[in-house]
This record gives C-alpha cells, structure tokens and sequence, in this order.
C-alpha cells in the first residue's frame, strides 16, 4: 500500500505516525514545498519576543529529519506538488509522478493580505507556517524601535506583546472592526483593550487604512482620520485555507472556501482525505460550517485521517466546539463554543451573564478571572464561555468543552466534582454557572 501526504506540520506528521503505527509495510512519502521542516507556527512569537532565545529551540519532534526516519517515511523536501491526476491515481511534484492508493492533503492555510493602495513588499511582513517569514520579521524587528500591526486578532495582540518585550518604543495597532472578535464579545474586548493601553500599545479602532508609502527607510500609513508612520508593517489579517491544489484536482470547496469532507475526512474523492487549515469544518452546536484553523485541530484530524487511510474508515470526525487560548501581556484569554453575538446569528436563543471573581488563592497572591457564559434558553445547555484571568484558564476552558460537545444540561455541569488545594488554582466556575441557571429559570 502507498499513502502520499501533502503537507509536513501538525497534521501531515500526525497523520503520518498514524499510518506507520497501524500498518508497518506501507510506503509512505510525504511532500512540503519548503527547504526545512521549520517550526511550531504558533510558537515563533515566543521567539521574536525572546521568551524563546533562538530559533533552533523550536527545532523538534517532528520538525527533524530523524522523526521521519525512525517511522520509515520518505521526505520530500523542497518539493512542489502541482498537480493530482485522480484517474491514474498519482500526484505530481516538480515534474514526477509518486502514486498512491491514499492521499491525505494536509494543505494548510496562507496569509491574506488586504487590497490597500501603495503596498511594495518593502518592510511589510506577515507570518504563516513557514519559519522563513519569522526569521524575516525577526530581523526586522532587530534593526528597527518602532512597528504598525494591521489586525485585531490573536496572532497580532501576541506580536504587540513581542514588541513591547523588545523594548519598541512604538507600536501601533491599527484595528477595523474589533479586539479578537472572532473570540470575544464585545463587554470582554473592553478588557483587552485595557490590557493593550497599559502597556502602551497604541490602539486605533477603527481604523480605516486609504493607503501606504515607503518614504525613505520609513512605512507612511494614511488613515481616513490621520497618518501614522513606522520602521514597518506587520499585517495579522487572517489566513485563508490553501486549496489552489485541490481546486485544480476538481475536489468540491464548501461555502466557507475550504475542502468539503465527509464524517471520515473523505473529500469528494473517497480515496483522499483533507485536514487541519484547508478542510471544511463544522461545529457541534448546530452543524454549521466553519473555518477552525488551529494547531489542535489539525492534530485531532490527521490522527482520524491517518487512522481511516489504512484501517477502512473505523473512525469519525464529529465537528469542533472550537476551543482557544492564548497569552497576551501576562493575561491569559480562553474561549470556547460560540461568542453571544454568533449563538443570536445561529437562531439561537442565547442568554448570558458575566462574573468577575474574587482573587484566586488569594494568600499565595493569586488574581481574579473574569467570565462569560452563554447558554440557549431552548436548551439549558452551555454553547460558549470566554475566560480572561491571569491565571491559568486552559483547564477550565477543556472543561467547558467537554460540556458543550456532549450537550450537558447546565444542572449536570454544575455538579461536576472539581479538585481544590489553596496552593494550587482554583476553578470558580460554579459561580457563574449558578448565575445562568438562575437566569434561565
């Protein structure tokens, strides 16, 4: 048996290991258009913001050759796959055809750029999965004290973050429609904006960009209201998922402009399968299609993609509640399920309640959370909580998942037995939760 995977990251290598483990005799080749395995993506803000000394640290597991060859892969590197011929069953990189009896795309995703007048390539920066663009904006960041970031979402409060920890005296965000609103609802937003502002990050929302200009060494950004000017650009404006390949090979793209797969990640080709970035998506909640591009999901999804190429479609993807944290100067934001503004734009009948806790272990200098619950008053289940604390929030969040994916009733999450020490974190979601249910009634 052959399987050919298109894509080297967290899918691709999932997908991969799971072939190997089921089946010891399969062949296995893999392709990326890149020169090096490179890193973690989500990972080189730590670099750039020196929480992460050098590059070379984001070197591992699947990101070195040896991994490859302990699980008896070949890796074709630097390598572009430009077509699929779907009838004789082989993809073509660089002009040779490789044959497969499965293929896994594990495309990924590119950056999009807006459409602003003026734009050069010159000091303007964007990051995708590829280490050569973090290496390029770390350099720049080197020689330069002062920065413009086009976008309000997580990669770009993250990169605001890494350039206040290297000492720039200016950084601009400049922000169309709102602070993390793919995430946050507008009342916990406020609370990031307060974040961004003590730590002197200069927040223009909205911000409506006319045009651009390289004067000299210097970005000139003008705004329908004013000009700004920076050392460069950094543009965090979201990704699109990466099917020109698919699209060529005459698969089906869903109405959100990924690759329609079925429960078993099949495309519309039941011989190959699509995960992580490019795939369509779907939340658990309603069904409804969606992009959910995160490193966990490509994992979740190549580990049933991997599985199903070899053991006959054992496995089934159930969609995602869209789970999420990040870091943003000291302050940890996790999220799950639907914003209160998406639940209403689904037809749900959404109720929500906000709590700002007392301070967690309060003698050991612990620090308040703030939370948001949304509930559907059809169902009194849980469809989207947002948690900003200090603290840690991942374990909450994974918690509030686990409720929203199995539908619990709001009466049974409330009972659910949590573990308590004063030295440790404490989980205050009871209070909230006790909140909604009296709301709800």
């Amino acid at each position: 048996m052959k399987v050919c995977i298109v894509g080297t990251g967290d899918g691709g290598a999932t997908a991969a290991n799971q072939v190997r483990r089921l089946d010891s005799e399969v062949q296995i080749d893999v392709f990326s258009k890149r020169t090096s395995l490179g890193c973690p993506p989500c990972e080189m803000p730590l670099v750039l913001g020196r929480t992460v000394a050098t590059w070379d640290e984001l070197v591992r597991g699947f990101r070195e050759i040896s991994f490859w060859e302990r699980r008896n892969a070949t890796v074709h590197l630097n390598a572009r796959v430009t077509d699929i011929d779907r009838q004789k069953k082989c993809i073509i990189a660089d002009g040779k055809e490789y044959g497969y009896d499965k293929l896994i795309l594990a495309l990924g995703a590119v950056p999009v750029i807006p459409t602003v007048p003026g734009l050069d390539n010159k000091n303007e920066f964007s990051l995708s999965t590829d280490m050569t663009d973090g290496v390029a904006l770390d350099e720049a960041i080197t020689r330069s004290k002062e920065a413009a970031i086009v976008g309000g979402g997580s990669i770009g409060l993250e990169i605001a973050d890494a350039l206040k920890a290297r000492g720039y005296s200016r950084v601009y965000l400049l922000v169309r429609a709102g602070i993390m609103r793919a995430y946050l609802d507008e009342d916990m937003a406020e609370r990031i904006k307060d974040v961004l502002m003590q730590n002197e990050v200069e927040l223009v929302l909205p911000a409506r960009i006319e045009s651009m200009a390289t004067k000299g060494d210097r970005k000139h950004i003008l705004l329908s209201d004013r000009e700004v000017e920076a050392d460069f650009v950094f543009f965090a404006t979201g990704t699109r998922p990466n099917v020109e390949l698919a699209q060529k090979a005459i698969l089906e793209i869903g109405e959100t402009g990924a690759i329609v797969v079925n429960q078993n990640l099949q495309t519309s080709d039941p011989d190959i399968y699509a995960i992580g970035d490019c795939m369509e998506n779907w939340d658990v909640v309603t069904g409804s299609k969606r992009q959910h591009q995160l490193a966990a999901n490509a994992i979740r999804t190549g580990y049933i993609a991997g599985r199903n190429a070899v053991s006959g479609n054992q496995l089934t993807y159930e969609g995602t509640v869209m789970p999420f944290v990040t870091k943003i100067f000291g302050h940890q934001v996790g999220t799950v399920g639907f914003t209160e503004r998406e639940a209403k734009e689904k037809g749900l009948e959404a109720v929500s309640i906000s709590v700002d806790t007392a301070r967690l272990r309060d003698r050991f200098n612990g620090k308040p959370a703030h939370y948001k619950l949304i509930a559907d008053a059809k169902t009194k289940t849980l469809v989207g909580a947002q948690i900003i604390s200090e603290e840690i929030v991942s374990g909450t969040v994974d918690k509030l998942a686990v409720a929203i994916a199995s539908r619990m009733p709001l009466a049974k999450l409330v009972q659910i037995d949590s573990c308590y020490s004063p030295h440790v974190q404490e989980d205050q979601i009871a209070a909230p939760l006790h909140r909604l249910i009296d709301k709800l009634g």
